[in-house]
């Protein structure tokens, strides 16, 4: 970056003549984040310079000859009169109390720890009810504060622990952003990246996010049991396990971040009955939780090197293949009967012959085939009008197009079918992250359908 474009992006941040962001930029050597902190901690203070205030001059003090005792002492008390009596705070009377009445401990009220730092409240430091009046804040530093507010719309206020208990419960995935006040970049987190709607979205649906300092009291309990060497730093952790599932240092694009995050959830699952879950949850009680009749039962079907689950599910095969083998004798002792015995034709008369009957359904194969593959101009990028959808295959291979949002789902398959050959004259289903078969909504917007900068994937089936 050269220095104009420093000049101009601290003028752009904090409002100051270019005259003044030279000064500040020379007094940093060039590094702006340094400059822009100094200039907000200075007040925008001139660096100019005044004359230098000289130092307070001390007293002389007059030299006594060391063998004129009586003079020297006489000195010294002059110089105790003169001084002004110094007010001495009377000695604290000791006092007896008792901290526990009659092992009443319903009295006691341990004291709370605070969870947020005592740190000064700044712009780069808001708590969620903003900053406080009596800052006596400028129109700069007002408009600072609102560009760089955290994201107090998405953020749940818990521990790292309340969190994983609330993970568990709602089968949502944990997102912690860990950040240090002093980093300009954490700061920039805040700006351009959480302020995203499309990331905002994305959170809501699929995360509980806590955003923690490195210097308040929750983000010192999380820094104890992950030690993080750089900020800012983001991380999807297991609910159940604590688990850093992935995890960023750099403050990524918007779209990039969200189509990361859509392929991991893609992959990965808390629910046991999805697709891919990421693992079954504990089928049995904790043996301390068991009674002893139970414990005994596990104990002995352990000693067998039999599973519970295993055993009910062996006994439960067993009744059905004995009903099934039943069912069968019975299908076959009652056609040797029947052959034995002849058959009777009977003639069954359709009543409803001269009623017109409804014409069948068009079926979903109907449907996909009479889908064209048809090759459109990609539309120009607007974050307003237009959406990157990644479309990836069963190879691993994905491709990114650009829709409009108003493009209806059709247009997906149009596409597929005329740009990536492998779907050729074969059948294919397209399906969302969230398990939609996207041909029962081909005439809804690719908007309605929440594809917004999605992951769609496409199945092909093999040939027979």
């Amino acid at each position: 970056m050269d220095e104009e474009e420093k000049l101009a992006n601290f003028s752009a941040i904090t409002g100051a003549a270019l005259e003044r962001a030279r000064q500040y930029l020379g007094v940093c050597d060039g590094d702006l984040d340094s400059a822009v902190n100094l200039y907000l901690e200075s007040g925008g203070a001139s660096l100019d310079g005044g004359p230098a205030q000289s130092a307070p001059s001390m007293p002389e003090t007059t030299v006594l000859d060391d063998d004129d005792d009586a003079a020297f002492a006489e000195r010294l008390q002059q110089e105790e009169n003169q001084r002004q009596p110094e007010s001495v705070r009377e000695r604290i009377a000791p006092r007896t109390e008792t901290l526990v009445e009659d092992y009443g401990y319903s009295h006691y009220t341990p004291p709370s720890i605070p969870s947020r730092s005592s740190l000064p409240r700044s712009v780069f430091n808001q708590g969620p009810e903003g900053l406080p009046r009596s800052m006596h804040l400028t129109e700069t530093q007002s408009r600072l504060g609102q560009l760089f507010r955290p994201p107090f719309d998405i953020i749940s206020n818990y521990d790292i622990d309340t969190a994983k208990n609330k993970g568990r419960d709602q089968k949502k995935w944990l997102l912690v952003n860990v950040q240090d006040v002093s980093d300009f970049q954490c700061q920039v987190l805040n700006r351009d990246f959480w302020s995203n709607e499309a990331v905002k979205e994305t959170v809501r649906a699929n995360f509980i996010f806590m955003q923690y300092s490195k210097d308040n009291f929750d983000g010192q309990s999380f820094l104890s049991y992950y030690p993080i060497r750089k900020f800012p730093y983001i991380a999807i952790l297991d609910p159940r396990t604590g688990e850093e599932m992935k995890s960023w240092s750099e403050v990524p694009a918007p779209e990039d971040w969200v189509m990361s995050v859509h392929e991991f959830l893609e992959r990965f699952s808390l629910d046991p009955k999805s697709r891919n879950p990421l693992g079954k949850m504990a089928k049995h009680k904790p043996i301390d939780h068991m009674s002893e009749s139970e414990q005994l039962n596990f104990a002995l079907k352990q000693s067998l090197g039999q599973d519970a689950d295993d055993s009910e599910v062996a006994s439960e095969l067993s009744s059905v293949s004995a009903a099934d083998s039943i069912y069968d004798a019975s299908i076959e002792e009652l056609s040797s009967s029947s052959r034995d015995k002849g058959k009777k034709k009977i003639e069954v008369i359709d009543l409803d012959d001269d009623v017109p009957k409804p014409e069948p359904e068009e079926s979903a194969e109907d449907i996909f085939a009479a889908i064209q593959p048809v090759e459109r101009s990609e539309p120009a990028p607007d974050n307003t009008r237009t959406t990157r959808v990644q479309i990836r295959l069963g190879d691993g291979s994905r491709k990114i197009r650009r829709f409009n949002l108003t493009d209806p789902v059709r247009y997906l398959f149009e596409y597929v079918k005329a740009d990536i050959p492998e779907s050729r004259g074969r059948h294919f289903q397209i399906i969302s992250t969230d398990r939609k078969k996207l041909i029962e909504f081909l005439d809804q917007s690719i908007e309605e359908v929440g594809l917004k900068n999605a992951v769609v994937l496409v199945e092909i089936e093999e040939d027979e």
